[in-house]
């Protein structure tokens, strides 16, 4: 929705009368005619500017009494200093007198120098309402540097006890929200239980109407909208909404306050570029990498670089080095270039992993229109800002730049394409793997992230691509969302973040909620040291972690907590998405009672599965020991059990419709198993035989085999079978509930 041309004609006026005053705040007043035009309700109110023109007449439609406030751009804080009063208006000669006792006792707090300028007096309607928790509300816009406008929406009121038993957190969204965001909002307050039943819905629905009428104002007045409006509003709270106990409860706002700019002060807009622009990066026809050295016994990361890019089959790889010459890479014989003009052909990418103090003068060399990986940082001399704008002068001649201070990139080879690894670590220290099955697009901010995420992968290599993009000066977070959504071998997006720059937390936003594809991340810089942390290394901005998380609930995005969880979930939806599950009812199969119980602590939003009798009557079959605890949603078979009674229980409950996924928690250590090293690749082995029954079945199936490195052949033997399988219970299940979650939530 936009503004109606005259609603937005009438806010542009209240902004230029009050710059046109030498104020970048409204008074209060000034905030009830913004709130008036867009439909909601204010009480009524007169600005007196001289007291002394006070008459009756203008008294007459707030007896017999009424809210009286000083008007002052100095004073932020009002009723602490006496600036605030209820009084009897039916004498115009007694709210005169108000009035100037009201002036002096405020000035009275300010010394003689420092006294403020009292522009006049609001006289506003009483309203009568209840300070009872739920009868205030507090609906506020804050435009954030990066995510752009937001809303929020708190409760106010003094009610202690009901609010010990209903905590309901404060709603904080991207503006602006749809009519049907807005209510489902409100309808979900916990503080509805606080209305008469007969008032629920109307009340839920005037709290709606004025979040969706605010948001659309927040939106409007930001650097998120195109055309850009005249101005921005930074802040605006309406402290409180209050419900009327006038007849119909009116949601009557008032207090307000508001901060503005105009926008021509700003140079703040979307970050987002068409994706296309990426190709060079991943597909490209011609690699020139600079800062190759001639000298193969000292270490040179251009040249482990040439050598990665070798291993993939390039055949068109060109060497800058300003000596010249040429050297052996690889097994093979190299010129060296002493310029890129040097280079008979045209590159579409170009790598620079030479000294940070030439980063300047190489970027004057590169042809329009190519990629560029700047794997070292930037002159010292050189401040991050000012290499954004050099940065900014060479994309209008159409460079894309990943980097600096990265590690570039890594994109597996296809039947199509030759692959790209600019990660700079040789086989013998990073060995990076992937097959048909890969299909994870890993972008981090931190190259040593990048490394620790292949490390945890070793037996079914999960990713595909890994993108380390460093400072982001260019390519950043929207643009690499984007590329990938429509990237076919990638069904999977993970994201290690560490800040976000101006304008790109919004773009970033937009690119996620329309992608169909999962985007998992895990958010450094969520303290206030943790941001200060990571500022200093990435020279990002690191914007308020509450923001962030509003901003990846309203797109569909997975916002981990926990870094062990966040590489959990990636392995979860990379290795499963294959088999999507249909609800949330889950089965389970341990031969430790310490698993099921802790595997039913832990269940989040999974359901414990009910058994057919069918199944029940089956499982009953099975219970040779007579130690199977038939009817339980998590079946203990006990140390007992041997490999093909354990697989074909598991087999069973696999079986039942009212299971959409499983766990299985394999204690190896018993003698029954044939989980060791020597024995766990056998046909009858247990590992094998669950192999068959997941892929039989083609549910969702994680297994926590809780062991030591004796025990990797088995898990190797089920992971390379395509389970995932983790080292505790504790993850197992909540990588399987978040898994399971997401995709069901998702299909709602």
């Amino acid at each position: 929705m936009s503004l109606d041309p005259k609603v937005e004609q009438q806010i542009n006026s209240v902004f230029e009368k009050a710059l046109a005053a030498g104020r970048r705040t409204l008074y209060e007043f000034e905030v009830y005619e913004i709130l008036q035009a867009l439909g909601l309700t204010v009480p009524q109110y007169i600005f007196i500017k001289d007291p002394k023109q006070l008459t009756e007449d203008q008294l007459s439609p707030f007896l017999p009494r009424a809210v009286l406030k000083i008007v002052s751009a100095d004073i932020a804080h009002k009723s602490k200093l006496g600036g605030v009063k209820i009084i009897d208006v039916e004498d115009p000669l007694y709210v005169r007198f108000v009035m100037e006792v009201m002036r002096q006792e405020v000035c009275s707090h300010f010394s003689e120098t420092e006294q403020p300028r009292i522009d006049g007096f609001l006289l506003a309607q009483l309203v009568p309402f209840s300070q009872a928790l739920g009868n205030e509300v507090l609906i506020g816009i804050k435009e954030d540097i990066a995510f752009g406008p937001t809303v929020t929406l708190t409760k106010g009121g003094d009610d202690a006890e009901f609010f010990a038993k209903y905590y309901d957190p404060p709603n904080l969204a991207l503006a602006p929200l749809t009519r049907e965001e807005a209510y489902r909002v409100t309808h979900n307050l916990k503080i509805r239980h606080k209305f008469a039943p007969e008032l629920q819905e109307d009340y839920c629905n005037k709290m709606g109407e004025a979040l969706y009428a605010i948001s659309q104002l927040a939106y409007e007045y930001s650097f998120s909208r195109d055309p850009k409006p005249a101005f921005h509003l930074l802040q605006m709270d309406v402290n409180p909404f209050v419900f009327s106990k006038a007849t119909g409860h009116p949601f009557i706002a008032v207090d307000g306050f508001a901060q503005f700019m105009p926008s021509d002060e700003r140079d703040i807009h979307s970050t987002w570029k068409d994706p296309s622009s990426l190709r060079a990066f991943f597909e490209p026809s011609g690699i020139a990498v600079a800062g190759v050295s001639s000298d193969a016994t000292k270490y040179n990361m251009a040249r482990i670089i040439v050598g990665l890019l070798t291993e993939l089959g390039r055949e068109d790889l060109y060497c800058l080095n300003p000596k010249g010459g040429s050297t052996e890479i690889a097994g093979k014989t190299f010129p060296l270039y002493p310029t890129i003009q040097d280079i008979p052909v045209k590159c579409s990418l170009y790598v620079f992993a030479a000294p940070a103090q030439r980063t300047v003068e190489f970027l004057e060399t590169v042809p329009d229109g190519a990629a560029v990986i700047l794997i070292s940082g930037i002159p010292t001399e050189i401040h991050f800002n000012d290499f954004a704008a050099i940065v900014a002068k060479h994309s209008q001649r159409g460079l894309r730049i990943i980097g600096p201070n990265c590690m570039g990139v890594f994109f597996a080879p296809d039947k199509k394409r030759k692959g790209v690894n600019t990660l700079f670590l040789g086989d013998e220290r990073l060995p990076i793997r992937w097959t048909e099955h890969s299909n994870v697009a890993l972008f981090t901010q931190s190259g040593a992230m990048g490394i620790t995420a292949v490390e945890r992968a070793p037996y079914w290599p999960i990713y595909r691509t890994i993108v380390s993009f460093g400072n982001k000066v260019d390519v950043n977070v929207p643009d690499l969302v984007s590329y990938f959504s429509k990237e076919e071998h990638i069904a999977v997006m993970a994201m290690y973040l560490e800040g976000l720059g101006p304008g790109e937390g919004r773009a970033f936003f937009e690119t996620a909620r329309n992608s169909a594809k999962p985007l998992i991340v895990y958010k450094a810089g969520r303290t206030e040291a943790g941001a200060k942390a990571a500022a200093s290394h990435t020279a990002s901005m690191s914007g308020d972690y509450e923001i962030f998380q509003a901003a990846c609930m309203q797109a569909g995005i997975l916002l981990i907590d926990e870094l062990p969880d966040f590489y959990n979930a990636v392995k979860a939806f990379s290795m499963l998405d294959r088999w999507r599950p249909r609800g949330l009812r889950v089965g389970g199969v341990v031969n430790a009672g310490l698993d099921a119980t802790m595997g039913a602590d832990l269940l989040g939003s999974l359901k414990p599965a009910l058994y057919r009798a069918e199944t029940n009557e089956a499982l009953e079959k099975l219970n040779e020991h007579g130690l199977l605890n038939v009817g339980a949603s998590f079946l203990d078979v006990t140390p007992m059990t041997g490999d093909r009674l354990f697989a074909d229980i598991v087999d069973t409950m696999l079986a039942d419709p009212q299971v959409d996924c499983a766990f299985v928690a394999i204690v190896p250590h018993v003698e029954t198993l044939k989980t060791t090293e020597d024995i766990c690749r056998e046909a009858d082995a247990l590992g094998p035989l669950l192999v068959q029954v997941a892929a039989k079945h083609k549910k969702p199936l994680v297994l926590s085999v809780n062991a030591g490195s004796r025990y990797q052949g088995l898990v190797r033997v089920l992971e390379e079978g395509g389970l995932p399988v983790y080292q505790d219970i504790r993850s197992a299940m909540r990588a399987l509930d978040t898994f399971c979650s997401y995709w069901v939530n998702k299909t709602e």
